[in-house]
């Protein structure tokens, strides 16, 4: 089979060479330097190349690539210890974009009226934003680059996705992988719980001083292969809402059984992160999924399975025997919580400090963990939130503009399920994506999760598949009418 771009082609032969070639020269480099880890990259080598060969072909297959090189990325750093992961997935990322152009441009199959919504907007207003930060008076050159990720992820992530993610059949694809990635998580996690922490995490623990968060007297929150507890307890949590409101709306019984299965995991994982603020992933996903459903019974019933839920953890001691239990009850009692008085005090400090600098201190310096490029009291003060950590680094101006983008993006989205979207299914299953991203911005105030790995991507590309949920729905009505038509000439 050749591969094909307007008019040339590449022959197997040339293909074979290449992969010979290339993996040739790595393992003498391999057996010179004693770079052993290397011969694992030969081995994955060609199957890189298929994939890069195949993007051409299909776009859709790099978007596969990316999400899973994004899902994975934090084990693959962990366990490799090897510097410049984030510039290999800069560069795949940066590969998918230029192909997509060189696709569009020789193909001409790109429809690129996807590309016109609040969120690629938004994007390009923030990459040009976040790029002057650069000349903010108290920025530095080395954090400013470091990161980048959140300089041109929203623009290039949302263009990638909304030109790529243009059907149902696609989506479903997505979650598929998705899926088969939080189950992976879940084991992972549960693996930590029952047989203990690898080495390899135990280091970690103790030089990154996670443990003074993560091994507590009463309670261990486990992480999986994320980054923290808050972000992985906040990923369940998401995907517990997309596949438990997904399985309410899908026709076909074992997928529907399936993706119930999975949001069982996922709210068994939520749990044992023992991430309080995770808690509110879920809430805030049946809050909005009451609203966007028009349904004045189910409002009913959620209404007071809201009530019960707040009266069981802020007005009850039932369970509380459980260590996870009662970690999660604390969250409804916050003027009680040390860490939570310890929070508003740093926010008082900050706003002071903040008055004068609208623009904030600059990309990168928010957070203990920018205390490697000097002292300074935004480095001195622990953030514990996403939103305050952009208030500290992009300022009032930059943090405003953020929320409106993300927030414009979701509420266009939401407009759309209620008053464009036609086909059952898919409306169900975009309510539940808007939920499920609704409900992690709400945990974002009190985690610093949202723009990390892995779910700074999930959120960009699941908003833009809401953003196209409108022209996903005309090609789903077209498909039908096809069908009705066919049957009747049969």
């Amino acid at each position: 089979m050749q591969t094909d771009i307007k008019g040339h082609s590449i022959s197997p032969l040339a293909v074979t060479l290449l992969v010979f070639i290339i993996g040739l020269g790595a393992l003498i480099y391999s057996i010179l330097f004693s770079t052993w880890d290397i011969t694992a990259y030969i081995c994955l080598f060609p199957f890189f190349l298929i994939i890069l060969v195949q993007t051409f072909r299909t776009p859709f297959i790099g978007i596969c690539f990316l999400f899973t090189f994004n899902y994975f990325f934090i084990p693959w750093y962990r366990y490799t210890q090897r510097t410049g992961l984030s510039v290999w997935y800069d560069t795949a990322t940066a590969i998918l974009f230029v192909i997509l152009l060189i696709y569009s441009f020789h193909q001409g199959k790109i429809s690129w009226k996807y590309a016109r919504n609040v969120l690629t907007f938004g994007g390009c207003i923030w990459t040009i934003y976040t790029a002057a930060e650069i000349m903010n008076p108290t920025a530095l050159t080395e954090a400013w680059v470091y990161s980048r990720g959140l300089i041109y992820s929203t623009l290039i992530i949302s263009l990638i996705s909304v030109l790529t993610m243009t059907s149902y059949k696609r989506l479903r694809i997505i979650m598929l992988f998705l899926s088969v990635f939080t189950l992976t998580a879940v084991i992972k996690a549960a693996y930590q719980k029952y047989a203990g922490f690898d080495n390899i995490e135990m280091d970690m623990l103790i030089e990154t001083e996670m443990y003074k968060t993560h091994l507590l007297s009463n309670i261990t929150r486990y992480f999986s292969f994320f980054t923290d507890a808050g972000n992985f307890g906040s990923n369940m949590g998401f995907a517990a809402i997309l596949f438990g409101i997904s399985a309410i709306f899908i026709k076909e019984r074992s997928v529907r059984l399936y993706y119930t299965f999975v949001a069982a995991c996922s709210v068994y994982a939520l749990f044992i992160s023992g991430t309080r603020g995770a808690l509110f992933v879920p809430i805030g996903g049946i809050i909005l999924f009451t609203f966007l459903s028009k349904n004045i019974k189910l409002m009913g019933a959620t209404a007071i399975f809201g009530i019960c839920f707040y009266v069981f953890f802020a007005h009850t001691y039932i369970g509380e025997g459980n260590p996870a239990i009662s970690r999660m009850r604390t969250a409804f009692k916050p003027t009680e919580d040390a860490s939570y008085i310890v929070r508003k005090e740093n926010q008082k400090k900050l706003a002071e400090y903040l008055k004068y600098k609208p623009f904030g201190e600059g990309l990168g310096l928010g957070g203990v963990e920018a205390s490697r490029y000097g002292n300074r009291l935004t480095s001195s003060i622990p953030h514990d939130s996403f939103y305050v950590k952009m208030w500290m680094e992009t300022g009032i101006v930059g943090l405003v503009l953020y929320l409106t983008i993300y927030i414009g993006s979701l509420l266009r989205g939401c407009y759309l399920i209620m008053f464009r979207i036609k086909n059952e299914e898919l409306r169900g299953v975009l309510t539940a994506i808007a939920c499920g991203i609704f409900g992690l911005m709400i945990s974002a105030y009190g985690n610093a999760f949202f723009a990390q790995f892995p779910t700074g991507f999930m959120v960009i590309l699941f908003l833009s598949v809401l953003l196209n949920g409108e022209h996903i729905d005309q090609l789903l009505t077209e498909k039908l009418r096809t069908k009705k038509t066919i049957e009747k000439i049969k």
